[in-house]
């Protein structure tokens, strides 16, 4: 078992912490909900189209952006053990994971948009369905982008 972690211990924390951010997206997402005055019924979200996109649409947004804030908090010190040793490769680091993560928040955004406002489908199961592709697109971009080391290799877990 400890030769699998060692072997394979960066790819488990960061699905930990995609779980972790993952809940922490949804949690917001209820959250906001609530704040903009909707009503949170949980049968009707997972069967039924929507009854206010906007609303819906404007709360996963907000909850997106936190979840993004987390993410790069939990990666950088826990899931990569990033090192930054100057200014300027700090901001580095951040602009990659902002920008990366941007462009996957965009994808989040417009598909669950698109799946709920455009195909009527349910918000929960939509939702679900792209967290997952966002997820994987966000691990090849870290690994490939964000924590890589000056050699283009990627930053090792704990």
């Amino acid at each position: 078992m400890k030769t699998f972690w060692q072997k394979h211990k960066t790819i488990l924390l960061y699905l930990a912490a995609g779980g972790f951010t993952t809940l922490v997206n949804y949690l917001l997402l209820f959250v906001f909900l609530r704040l903009f005055g909707s009503e949170i019924n949980l049968w009707q979200m997972l069967t039924e189209e929507s009854e206010n996109e906007f609303i819906f649409n404007l709360a996963n947004t907000f909850a997106v952006a936190g979840a993004v804030v987390f993410a790069y908090v939990v990666n950088k010190v826990i899931v990569f053990r990033s090192k930054t040793k100057s200014a300027r490769a700090f901001w580095r680091e951040l602009i990659a994971f902002l920008a990366s993560r941007g462009l996957t928040t965009l994808f989040e955004i417009a598909a669950c948009a698109f799946l709920v406002s455009v195909l009527n489908l349910p918000e929960l199961p939509s939702k679900f369905g792209v967290t997952v592709v966002v997820i994987l697109l966000n691990y090849v971009l870290s690994v490939k982008i964000v924590f890589k080391k000056k050699d283009g290799t990627p930053e090792q877990g704990v």
